[in-house]
């Protein structure tokens, strides 16, 4: 197939990994198209500030986006990081966001970059910490962020001391972008990749408003949380990168079957997982 016959109509906004998609895509015949999907504001960076002037009294910093790391950098109002928090027990998900904290926050190491999602850097956290449980870890966040990871953090007697300090909101342009995208790449549209589950709110709202059906194309969600947003949204996913880097988008796009039947084993996995939780139950209601 030709670029034009496989053009993928990415729902992310811009961020300075948008040329490494565009290059890598590209590299592999697919034809991106960038959709700007959602925007981001800025709050309570007195607070965050407050708190970062003060690591003797945290066992770390986790950040799960590039804009934890940005508001973190907005509320040193140009000032250096303490150096104290490069002692600490510092995370972060994805390799954007562990590169961003690399790079403007004086060289800030964070480990679990590899892990992709929340759910997984919870576990990790868990898995490897080996810290005093005694001071919370510092968790910089957004108003739509879930609860997965502090559920599974404070399960383990783990303290976090989580600080709201960005909004996110659909992208005005979002409308006017994809009219453009569907206008200009026509019949050669392939695939719609979605990067979040606010992203595939945002996106659904704008097409159920103009009575736009997806049928017509194959949705890939970027993460498990995406994927179950977009079935949510009672839409049919088509394949599920497993973490949110190009590599692993171009990896399903050219194999969507590793995709699904990966799916299948994690279904087939819980399933065994519930059955083992209604036996043991019932066992006990039984003695």
């Amino acid at each position: 197939m030709t670029s034009r016959q496989r053009t993928v109509i990415i729902f992310k906004s811009e961020s300075d990994s948008t040329d490494v998609y565009a290059e890598t895509l590209l590299g592999h015949n697919f034809n991106p198209v960038f959709v700007p999907t959602l925007c981001f504001g800025f709050k309570n960076l007195q607070e965050l500030g407050n708190k970062l002037q003060t690591p003797d009294k945290y066992a770390g910093i986790i950040f799960t986006s590039p804009r934890c790391v940005e508001a973190v950098n907005e509320a040193l109002l140009l000032g250096e990081l303490p150096g104290g928090w490069k002692l600490l027990h510092n995370y972060a998900v994805g390799e954007v966001t562990h590169n961003l904290a690399l790079s403007t926050l004086q060289q800030l190491f964070t480990h679990g970059k590899q892990t992709g999602n929340a759910r997984n850097l919870g576990e990790y956290i868990v898995d490897t910490f080996d810290g005093s449980r005694d001071l919370p870890l510092l968790l910089p966040c957004g108003n739509l962020a879930t609860d997965t990871l502090l559920s599974k953090l404070a399960e383990n007697g783990f303290c976090v001391d989580a600080c709201e300090v960005y909004e996110t909101k659909c992208s005005p342009q979002l409308g006017e972008c994809v009219e453009r995208a569907l206008k200009e790449a026509g019949d050669s549209v392939e695939f719609l990749a979605f990067f979040s589950p606010s992203g595939v709110a945002c996106a659904m709202e704008y097409f159920r408003a103009h009575n736009i059906s997806l049928e017509p194309w194959k949705l890939v969600a970027i993460g498990p949380s995406t994927r179950r947003a977009l079935e949510s949204q009672g839409q049919k996913v088509y394949c599920t990168a497993e973490r949110p880097t190009v590599e692993h988008l171009v990896k399903v796009l050219l194999n969507p079957q590793d995709s699904r039947e990966r799916l299948v084993r994690e279904r087939e996995q819980m399933q065994e997982l519930e059955r083992a939780a209604a036996a043991a139950a019932a066992a006990l209601e039984n003695n």
